[in-house]
């Protein structure tokens, strides 16, 4: 009995073995340590900076975060890489949560010390912890300039202009390497598009000019692609570009508030040129032509007639729809007298100009 109980052990330790699976091998814990942020970007807006960077998913074994993790911003003067940081002396300016795997954005406070001066370049970090306060290492670095930024812009205001759109702002001291930057936005346009967009393309949405400010300030600038007839939104920043350790930054001003403008176009064509009259006799008419106008949205000419010869005041004759090519034959001519004729222009809108030099001519009797 003995010798089978220990045979039927040894057989069951046997299929202990080789039927039942064995476990994994063992793993240390992970450290729940996030991935460095790979990703970092800074602008600097008067004495804030603006931070943005990608939160990662995991941490550095490959296990899936839960919950906002703990971000910690710091810098260190120079423009330097993250393989060459030393945390130590990385000077701290903030401390945040976020959620994994989504955007992040942080504003700090720039340091008193960054914001005078001489430009030099600094580096900003981003350090994910644990709970324990510990990290993978820091971020990939995000360089800014140091030194006063430029004044922010006060005063926007704008106008419509037959060209566009001016925008007016309050100057200030020129500087080397300084700029205005203009942001447009489209709010609002009309259903029909305007002639000069009909054969090419809308205009966009958003739109950043650059206004040259290294040597003077004009205090405005003139839009050129601003087309009338909608309803525009502006602001304004003076950047400053400069140039640290042969690397291209700028330092940026505080923006303007937003201005919109509903451009309506209120301006006329040009006033029309060439007029002349032509008497012809068979047709018992008066025949005028001019110059035509090259205006985009330009719809037609309106006629007028004076009767000298009867000391009549002006009249339209030409109807109450404008005639569209440059040219009127007046057949409603008495023989014997002299008229004055002139001619105006008429756009899409209803704008029209002022009248031309009149030109006289008469039929004979």
């Amino acid at each position: 009995m003995k010798s089978a109980a220990l045979a039927l052990a040894a057989s069951g330790w046997v299929i202990l073995l080789t039927g039942c699976g064995l476990a994994a091998n063992p793993q240390p814990p992970t450290l729940w340590l996030p991935e460095p942020v790979k990703n970092l970007t800074a602008v600097r807006v008067g004495d804030q900076l603006e931070l943005h960077w990608t939160m990662p998913r995991h941490t550095t074994d490959q296990v899936e975060l839960k919950g906002p993790q703990r971000a910690h911003v710091c810098w260190v003067d120079g423009l330097k890489p993250a393989q060459h940081l030393d945390l130590k002396a990385c000077h701290a300016d903030g401390d945040g949560e976020f959620p994994p795997d989504k955007p992040a954005s942080f504003t700090a406070q720039l340091p008193a010390e960054l914001n005078s001066g001489t430009p030099r370049g600094v580096s900003f970090f981003v350090e994910l912890e644990n709970r324990a306060g510990k990290t993978a290492g820091p971020s990939n670095a995000a360089w800014v300039a140091t030194g006063a930024a430029p004044p922010a812009v006060t005063g926007l205001r704008l106008e419509t202009d037959a060209n566009g759109v001016v925008v007016r702002w309050q100057a200030a001291a020129p500087e080397p390497g300084m700029v205005m930057r203009l942001h447009r936005t489209l709010v609002t346009q009309p259903k029909a598009p305007k002639p000069s967009e009909e054969n090419g393309a809308p205009p966009p949405q958003e739109q950043t000019l650059e206004v040259e400010l290294s040597r003077s300030d004009a205090g405005g600038a003139l839009d050129r692609d601003a087309t009338l007839d909608h309803v525009w939104r502006y602001t304004a920043q003076r950047v400053l570009e400069i140039n640290v350790d042969a690397r291209a930054l700028e330092i940026a001003g505080v923006a303007s508030e937003p201005v919109t403008i509903d451009a309506k176009d209120v301006f006329p064509p040009a006033v029309p040129t060439g007029l002349t009259a032509v008497v012809d006799e068979q047709a018992k008419a008066i025949d005028l032509s001019w110059t035509p106008d090259t205006a985009p949205d330009l719809v037609g000419y309106f006629v007028y007639r004076q009767d000298v010869t009867a000391a009549t005041g002006w009249e339209r004759v030409s109807g109450t729809t404008p005639v569209v090519p440059p040219s009127f034959d007046d057949r409603n001519v008495v023989p014997g007298h002299r008229y004055a004729y002139a001619v105006s222009a008429v756009d899409r809108d209803g704008n029209e100009s002022a009248r031309s030099g009149p030109v006289k001519e008469g039929l004979p009797q």
